[in-house]
């Protein structure tokens, strides 16, 4: 089983926290979409074993693939399903990536046409003073006029992200009561990261902007916690929450959590990366550099081969920042090697930090996850 992203370079206007890579001169966006298409057949030539993949999800991501005209998007779906050899009807999860400002009835109407069934909104906040300050194109009433008439108009699952963390004067109580009154079945926050190569990073360097305290931080990421543990979601990896289903389970995200769970992904497009279980690559991250290259035939990427040690670490990693968590013996046995063998280990499960579950799995608890990442290092293969 295997996943296909691809990443859509262009945005109308470059928020002023985002460091992903995306361009807002969209001039370009048909010999983009020329490119993805046959870059995928070049990733068939080079690797055949792509071809026998059974490919389980597709997601468009970006940058603002919800931008491209209803004729490039078709184009492009049908341009890599038929290169890769699947059928869009059979994936288990198609996504795109939509902006609120892109939740037109025709838009809509015509994603579904094409086969997406679920769309991640880039909401962010409700909050219209916030959403000017990020630079974002849209306003809090689009953003719920919009997830409205998706859910109207037939689409099954919906994902909104949000950021928290945001040193502004936004009711961050009052973004999450209003993320919870919408018809959505999936929620992504993720705490505003202060990047050097954008706006906000500019500002903060200078001293125009100060960056929210941690305290207020980890207030702001608890009273989500517990407003999303008491309206019955499932809170499965660190900054991702889902809905529960109607019959048994919740809505998780099929395509995310294939990555955590370390399957393979096809990327493609500039900055995409691809993973096919051994070796990773990173498509480079310039427009111009990307079609040219593909145009001469090239694939214009930087290669990772990893070793035994780096999926371990990854595997750490990944695992740590999950609900199921890790499972030592497993990774004895895959790797030959275990965290419980690492003298952080034991400090962590007295502390609390590290728990042990059913069956010999341990996770961290969603009142450490904030600093899962550190606990994660520690426990590194670092010989």
């Amino acid at each position: 089983m295997a996943g296909v992203y691809v990443h859509i370079p262009f945005c109308r206007q470059a928020c002023h926290y985002c460091d992903f890579h995306f361009s807002t001169q969209v001039k370009g966006v048909g010999d983009m979409v020329n490119s993805i298409m046959q870059e995928a057949r070049m990733r068939i030539r080079q690797d055949p074993s792509w071809k026998s993949q059974t490919y389980r999800t597709l997601y468009l991501g970006g940058g603002t693939p919800s931008l491209l005209s209803t004729n490039q998007l078709r184009a492009l779906i049908v341009g890599v399903q038929d290169a890769l050899e699947f059928r869009v009807e059979e994936l288990e999860e198609f996504t795109l990536e939509a902006n609120p400002e892109d939740l037109t009835r025709g838009n809509i109407q015509a994603w579904r046409d094409m086969g997406i069934q679920r769309l991640s909104v880039g909401v962010q906040s409700f909050d219209d003073p916030t959403l000017v300050w990020m630079n974002r194109a849209h306003t809090g009433q689009q953003a719920l006029d919009g997830l409205s008439l998706a859910c109207e108009l037939g689409i099954t699952s919906i994902s909104l992200d949000l950021i928290y963390g945001v040193p502004t004067n936004r009711n961050w109580a009052k973004d999450v009561e209003t993320a919870l009154s919408l018809p959505i079945q999936h929620l992504s926050a993720y705490s505003l990261t202060v990047e050097p190569q954008t706006a906000l990073g500019t500002w903060v360097k200078k001293g125009v902007v100060r960056e929210v305290a941690d305290e207020l931080v980890r207030e702001e990421y608890d009273h989500l916690c517990g407003a999303m543990n008491r309206a019955g979601w499932s809170h499965y990896e660190t900054s991702n929450w889902a809905a529960p289903k109607k019959g048994e389970g919740h809505h998780l995200a099929v395509h995310n959590s294939a990555y955590w769970g370390g399957h393979a992904y096809l990327g493609l497009g500039p900055g995409a990366h691809g993973f096919d279980g051994s070796v990773r690559y990173a498509n480079v991250s310039n427009n111009p550099r990307y079609i040219q290259a593909i145009k001469g035939q090239e694939l214009s990427c930087e290669e990772e081969h990893l070793g035994v040690r780096d999926r371990y670490n990854e595997s750490i990693m990944t695992g740590l920042r999950t609900a199921r968590g890790i499972h030592p013996g497993e990774l004895k046995q895959a790797h030959g090697r275990s965290p419980a063998e690492d003298d952080n280990w034991k400090r962590w499960v007295d502390l609390g930090v590290i728990v042990p579950g059913a069956d010999g799995w341990h996770r961290i608890p969603e009142t450490h996850w904030l600093t899962g990442d550190q606990v994660s290092s520690s426990l590194f293969w670092v010989e």
